[in-house]
């Protein structure tokens, strides 16, 4: 529509200001009858190229002088020059504008000038190369939509805040307090086990109806100034009895669990996660324990009781997600002492008779884990090796943890022992002990 309002225009531009365009060829008289009626006849070219022309030296002359005067570089106002031939509306308008555009100080409209007068090029000698319009580009939508919704904001804690006024003087002395940050950890936990066994009398097998109750107990006391010093205790109690029934008829109950021992361990750092540390270990009993059927006394508190001191290198290890965690002690020197209070128990323990304790020296390690397997299933292993090269004492205790829901939980206890310090100790597989026991019940963690 716009090039065809363009001819139009041309046309009466012509009609106008004959005598500069028109040849003397193009007009002929005729005369039919008595009337006389005069035709003017074009060529198809004539006008239209004339007119061409002379917009074309127009525009040339016009880019020339900006390119002289301007430089132009390339930028998104040459966009429309990359898309597919599109007719915009503001080329035409622009060559039938008035003004000089080299008077424009914003090289920005210089840019956009020269790239309509571009376009009006192509339309004038390429119409059929152009498909669309820019009226439909508009039709089409754009890629971004705009929100017209306004946006509310929550409100603050601070716009709550009551004003107040903070010029007033202070006329009370103002103390100030420094308080020590708190590098005491303290945790622990608790569970109360139950097991119930059943038998009929003529169960093929044969068996004793038993009860069993297991109280376990272990709490921790922790200092690290996050620097160079950690200073970690650790006490744990364990106490289950079980029914006798037929099998002891002395005792209606017996211990299944006995024990009770505290770990205190210092360390000073050496280099990251190695720590230069001194270890001590107790570990007794807390009740009598006797033979079956019988009056004679195994073990008692303090009977017997094994003190270990030693000093090494504590090797800390951790995985990034913190699920796999321990730690490696090396003690190059140990001290041991076994001791019973009661001197007939002395035999029983590798203690010469009629005395109370040995002594001796030798290299310890211990190494202690903990392995979250799975979300409600974790490992808790010690392994313990000290040797004074007469005898040697090797532990691997292994807790699997079941966790049923927060409170409760089962447990399995794997312990495996090999100590040939006492004659008293040989069975069947040798020095080599085993227990193990799989129980049910409460459990809290803090």
């Amino acid at each position: 529509m716009c090039i065809s309002l363009l001819i139009v225009c041309i046309s009466a531009f012509a009609q106008s200001d004959s005598s500069a365009v028109i040849n003397n060829d193009t007009l002929k008289m005729k005369k039919e009858s008595a009337t006389t009626r005069v035709t003017w006849t074009n060529r198809t070219d004539s006008i239209a190229n004339v007119y061409q022309k002379a917009l074309m030296l127009v525009v040339a002359e016009r880019n020339k002088s900006l390119l002289r005067t301007r430089k132009i570089s390339s930028d998104v106002y040459s966009l429309r020059m990359m898309l597919p031939p599109t007719f915009y509306s503001s080329s035409v308008y622009q060559q039938f504008s008035v003004g000089d555009p080299a008077i424009y100080a914003d090289s920005n409209l210089i840019r956009m000038y020269l790239v309509n007068n571009a376009l009006a090029q192509m339309y004038v000698n390429s119409p059929g190369i152009v498909n669309k319009t820019d009226e439909q580009l508009k039709q089409s939508g754009t890629i971004r939509t705009d929100v017209n919704t306004s946006l509310t904001t929550e409100t603050k804690l601070s716009d709550k805040v009551v004003n107040v006024d903070l010029s007033a003087n202070v006329t009370q002395d103002v103390e100030l307090v420094t308080r020590k940050p708190n590098f005491w950890k303290f945790t622990g936990s608790g569970s109360l086990q139950f097991t119930q066994n059943y038998f009929s009398d003529n169960w093929y097998q044969g068996g004793e109806n038993n009860y069993a109750v297991l109280g376990l107990l272990t709490l921790n006391m922790n200092y690290d100034n996050k620097q160079n010093i950690q200073w970690e205790n650790r006490l744990e109690a364990q106490l289950g009895f079980q029914t006798t029934g037929k099998s002891d008829t002395h005792h209606s109950m017996k211990p299944t669990n006995n024990l009770l021992r505290l770990t205190t361990k210092f360390g000073h750092k050496a280099y990251k996660t190695l720590y230069y540390t001194t270890q001590v270990q107790v570990q007794t009993q807390i009740v009598p324990q006797y033979e079956s059927n019988s009056d004679n006394l195994i073990s008692n508190f303090l009977s017997p009781l094994n003190l270990t001191v030693s000093v090494g290198m504590d090797y800390k290890f951790e995985t990034k997600n913190k699920k796999f965690r321990g730690n490696v002690y090396l003690a190059p020197c140990s001290y041991n002492m076994r001791y019973v209070q009661k001197k007939e128990l002395a035999g029983r323990y590798g203690i010469e008779e009629n005395h109370h304790a040995y002594h001796n020296f030798g290299p310890s390690i211990t190494v202690n884990c903990y392995w979250q397997i799975a979300k409600n299933v974790s490992w808790n292993s010690r392994a313990y090796w000290i040797s004074n090269f007469n005898y040697t004492n090797i532990e691997w205790e292994n807790t699997f943890n079941f966790d049923i829901n927060r409170y409760m939980s089962a447990k399995l206890f794997v312990y495996p022992k090999f100590d040939d310090s006492s004659h008293g100790y040989k069975g069947e597989h040798g020095y080599l002990m085993m227990r193990e026991w799989l129980s049910l019940g409460l459990n809290y963690k803090w």
